[in-house]
Parts: C-alpha cells; structure tokens; sequence
C-alpha cells in the first residue's frame, strides 16, 4: 500500500468515527431532553393534583361553614324555623302590625333550596336598625334582597322587605341555628346604632369647622387683650366654643363670640386649645390649639408733621415773564404776603410747602424742579400749588 492510500485509509475511517460519535452523541443528548421533558411534564402533573388536593381541601372546609349556618335541608322544617326567628326578632325590636309571610320556594339543582319571604310592619328609626342589626348578626345564609322604608301617617316609618334563605341539600335535617356571631357588623348595638343614627339622612354629612387665622397671636402684657378667633363653618351653622383642659386664670373665652381674652401680669407664653362646636345635625367639633405671646406694647406711633395753616403756595401766580437783556425772568406774586419774588434760570425758593429750583423761563412758561427731582410747569395764571400737585400725582 502506498503511502498516498494510507493517508486515504485513514483519512475515511476517521470519517467515519466522526459520524458515529455525532450520531451517538444525538441520541444521547435526544434521551437526556425526553428525560428532562418527563421530569417537567410530571413535576407540573403533581403540582397540579396538589393544588387541585387543596382546593378540594379548602372547598370541604368551606362547605363545612356553610352547612353550619345553613338552614335545615327539610323545606318544610326550614321554612317554619326560619318565619319563627323572624317574628321573634320583630317582636324584639317592638316592631308593631307586623306581617311575615312566605312566598316561595325555589330549587337550584341538587345543591340547595332557596327560601324567599316578605316582612312588613310599623317601625321608628333606630328600632329599624336595631332590626337589621339583629339579621345580619345571625350568621344564616341569608340576604336582604329589597326593603322599602315610607314615612308613616301615624309615626315613624312603614317598611317592608324580601328576605331570602338557603336551605343546603346536605345540610342536616335538625340543623341547630348558628350563633349570633357574624364578622358583618359589630357585636355590640350601640357601636352599629352611633354612626348610622348620628347623622342626617336627608343632607350632605355635616363638616366640623375649620379654623382659618393664625397659630401664634400676641396679648399686651398688664391689658385685657381680646382676640377675636376666626373659625369658619362650611353649612353656615351657629358656633359654640370652649377652653379644652386646665387653663390659667387670666385666660377667658366668649362662648357665643369666640373672643379669647388674655390679662396677664407678666410677659411669657400661654398654649391655649379651642374647641368649637357647630349647631348642625349631628353636631360636629374641631380643637385647635394656640400659642399666646404676652409682649410689652407697641411704641407709640410718631406724630405726623405739622401742616402749616395757611400754605403761600396756594396763593402763589406767575403774574408775568419779562425779558431784560438776554434773559427771560418769571414775576411770581405770593398774594398772602403782598411780595412779587422775580425769578431767573438758577434761583432757589420755597414758598409755603413748596421748595424748587428755576431750571427754565420761557416766552410761554417757566419750568420748576422741586422734590425728587420732578419738574413743574406754570404757565402764567397758573397756581404753584395747584402745579406742584399735579407734578406729585403723575
């Protein structure tokens, strides 16, 4: 064999162990992906029938609660026990012409009966809820499916309502009532009757009022010091207010007005705490609490500057402009003295409560700068004052 055909030889047996090891290797990695398919497929098979296991677990559990508050699975027994217990909670809650009837009986396939009845009768408000307190605390299955509440001729309110019940199939036959021991409304009537019977059916709910000035206000020390406190009422109600807690004995508040007044001896600080009561339906209140900064008087305002009695300005007219030489002068006569003041470009004056400068004299007027350097023109005739005023004001 030549060399030529040994390097051929070789060449095609190694050809042919490269293709039995990738087909080898194929089917190995081919079982190792079904294995791991398998191992997926069935984990997600047991999780599935653990889940389901606990749910049915759960349902068990679920429907152990309902026949426990299920009314008896004889229809005939249900529907007695049940008209029983209503007329026995309406008589209760002095619920007066009352009416209990059944009026029908409804099957749904082989899980349960539904039991429908009517209530009706002459009631007042608050024994009307103490009625539905004492449903919903019993922990039937069962519902207020309507009710209708009128005001009656006589007094109070006529209601009427439809009732239904359930009655399980698997329920036993001398199924005891459950307990009084519902999670849907409190245990205690008092707690159910607050909120619903503190409040005003036939309006928006009431708001407390707000108060709207500052937290911080000052009394003058060794005065009587009234603040008046400013609490708006968002209906308009009347407000009453109160000192909440011990206050000192120079602290005093109005009632009616709502002025706090302060008369303290000596300068410190007072925390107060208001509470103001509106007259609306039913009543609300709101507290706020306020520091009091007892302080030494305001200084005494500066007294203004004296006006004089009589201002020369008022009484001031550019009688005439003359000319003399190459220069204009402006004959100014302050009347209130009898004196004629001739005033060229450069002169400084003041006349009664005007003090200026002659910056210009024409033909036609002359022109003034007084304070802040404003300029006022004054044709002749023309009054100082009147002309100075006009100056302030633009």
């Amino acid at each position: 064999m030549t060399q030529r055909e040994r390097i051929l030889t070789i060449a095609v047996v190694g050809l042919f162990v490269a293709i039995g090891l990738n087909w080898g290797f194929n089917k190995y990695r081919a079982a190792l992906k079904d294995r791991r398919s398998r191992v997926e497929s069935l984990t997600t098979t047991q999780q599935q029938l653990v889940e389901a296991q606990l749910q049915g677990e759960y349902a068990n559990r679920q429907m152990g609660k309902y026949i426990d508050r299920s009314l008896s699975s004889n229809v005939e027994r249900a529907q007695s026990d049940y008209q029983q217990w209503l007329l026995d909670i309406v008589s209760s809650n002095q619920i007066r012409n009352v009416s209990v009837d059944r009026t029908g009986t409804l099957p749904v396939g082989d899980l349960y009966h539904r039991l429908s009845f009517r209530l009706s009768g002459l009631t007042d408000k608050q024994n009307f809820i103490k009625l539905l307190h004492a449903f919903y605390a019993k922990d039937y299955l069962h519902r207020i499916r309507s009710f209708e509440l009128t005001p009656s001729r006589s007094n109070g309110f006529s209601m009427e309502m439809t009732i239904d019940a359930i009655a399980l199939a698997a329920a036993p036959e001398d199924a005891a009532q459950p307990g009084n021991d519902s999670w849907r409304v409190d245990s205690d009537v008092a707690n159910y009757l607050q909120p619903i019977m503190n409040r005003n059916f036939f309006a928006p709910p009431n708001q407390a009022p707000l108060y709207t000035g500052r937290p911080t206000v000052e009394a003058i020390v060794g005065r009587d010091s009234p603040i008046p406190l400013t609490f708006k009422d968002a209906e308009g109600h009347a407000i009453e207010y109160a000192l909440v807690g011990e206050t000192p004995e120079s602290v005093s508040l109005d009632a009616r007005s709502g002025t706090l007044r302060i008369q303290s001896p000596e300068k410190r600080e007072i925390k107060v705490v208001i509470s103001a009561t509106d007259n609306g339906y039913p009543p609300r209140s709101s507290k706020q609490e306020l520091l009091v900064k007892v302080v030494d008087p305001p200084p005494p305002p500066a007294p203004p500057p004296p006006k004089p009695e009589f201002d020369d300005a008022s009484q001031t007219v550019l009688t005439a402009l003359v000319q003399g030489g190459d220069d204009w002068t402006a004959w100014m006569n302050v009347r209130t003295r009898g004196k004629t003041l001739k005033l060229r470009v450069g002169d400084e004056f003041e006349i009664g409560s005007v003090k200026g400068k002659v910056v210009g004299v024409t033909p036609r007027y002359i022109e003034i700068e007084i304070e802040d350097d404003r300029r006022v023109t004054l044709k002749p005739a023309g009054v100082l004052r009147e002309a100075a005023d006009r100056a302030l004001e633009d």
